[in-house]
């Protein structure tokens, strides 16, 4: 074969060995891939151009000239994660089919106060905050529920979102979770129970959750609070009294705290306050429907997280001495 014929097979073959190889070389080495973000309306020259002032691409112009024969493939607004391994070729693959896509991580932890839910969702990143301005009514009636208290009424889990998921999404899935949930523990009370309602166990698993520290204890405690209301004995947990106090509480309860008349001062008040007090997870939820049967109707913290249990006041007044000297 004549070296101009040799020559004229094995350039445009080399070429093409070459275009393809960096077509499908990985170019992301991170152990955690690569975050890009592709914001709405970018065009495909921007694209190839920040890719390549980023290093993910280094042959911008091979790439070029591989996506112009597709010139119909459409950009797909996200905010991808290039795994490590990645190449030009999968990475336009990712950008136009709208696969690996970066999802965030918000958690509604049991225990919290709406507040302290709203507190964390304001400091949720990638989110769009459209309920930083408005009212906790404002935010119920934007979920269809103007006449609900917004307290304990979203579920405690992890939430998975994208980039500028707004966030009243995530507060309606939290919401309908707990509906659900709630209907489903409902359904597995036991049978004698002194609530009229779903609603009912609702209240009482957060004065649960705020009580307990052990779930071994969860339905003890659980126990306590439904003989107290089944003899008509105020229930005097002092969750709800700080509840009430909101702001005011400076971290104890002082004796003229147990006498402020607010409408979830159980030390005043008879049978279950208004409203929840705080998310409760799905322990607290279980137990304030099978509460375990015993003849205890105080405790008292022993200042390790644990309880002790008293069937007569007598008793109780000796434990509580005991925890005071601990």
């Amino acid at each position: 074969m004549k070296k101009p014929l040799l020559y004229a097979v094995l350039l445009p073959a080399t070429c093409l060995i070459i275009f393809w190889y960096s077509l499908c070389t990985s170019v992301v080495s991170q152990p955690n891939g690569y975050v890009y973000y592709l914001r709405p309306n970018l065009s495909k020259k921007t694209l190839i151009s920040e890719l390549a002032q980023q290093g993910v691409l280094t042959h911008p112009w091979l790439f070029s000239l591989y996506i112009y024969p597709q010139k119909k493939a459409q950009l797909k607004t996200a905010e991808y994660v290039f795994p490590p391994g990645s190449t030009p070729r999968s990475i336009w693959r990712q950008v136009t089919t709208g696969t690996g896509v970066l999802y965030h991580t918000f958690t509604i932890i049991p225990g919290w106060s709406f507040n302290q839910l709203r507190q964390a969702l304001a400091q949720a990143q990638s989110m769009q905050h459209l309920t930083a301005s408005l009212t906790d009514l404002e935010i119920m009636e934007r979920l269809g529920q103007p006449a609900l208290s917004p307290e304990g009424e979203f579920f405690a889990e992890s939430y998975y979102y994208t980039r500028d998921t707004q966030d009243l999404v995530i507060l309606k899935r939290a919401f309908i979770l707990m509906q659900k949930k709630l209907e489903e523990i409902w359904q597995m009370r036991s049978p004698g129970l002194p609530y009229h309602k779903a609603y009912d166990a609702l209240i009482a698993a957060s004065l649960i959750e705020k009580e307990a520290y052990l779930d071994t204890e969860r339905p003890i405690i659980a126990g306590v609070l439904i003989n107290r209301l089944n003899k008509g004995m105020l229930l005097q947990f002092d969750p709800t009294v700080i509840y009430g106090l909101g702001t005011r509480y400076d971290g104890k309860i002082h004796k003229k705290d147990l006498q402020e008349n607010t409408l979830y001062n159980t030390y005043l008040h008879k049978g279950l306050p208004p409203t929840p007090i705080a998310v409760p997870g799905w322990s607290s939820l279980e137990a304030a429907v099978k509460p375990q049967q015993h003849g205890y109707y105080y405790f008292v913290a022993k200042g390790d997280g644990s309880h002790q249990f008293s069937e007569t006041l007598v008793d109780h007044n000796v434990a509580v001495k005991q925890a005071a000297n601990k």
